[in-house]
């Protein structure tokens, strides 16, 4: 199951998107991916959002 994470790093929040599964019967982590600072991801996701919305002719 992925979720998001937070970890602060020199008192500033940064992003991971973080996948556990059970390993041995223990919940493990079994991957983690950055994501970045809230900014970073509100930029990527305002781009993103840009690029689907259809012009209007």
């Amino acid at each position: 199951m992925a979720s998001l994470y937070k970890k602060t790093i020199n008192g500033k929040p940064y992003w991971y998107l973080r996948e556990m599964a059970r390993v041995d019967g223990k919940p493990k982590m079994v991957s983690e991916r950055y994501l970045g600072s809230a900014a970073d991801i509100e930029a990527l996701h305002d781009a993103r959002e840009a690029e689907s919305v259809p012009s209007k002719t």
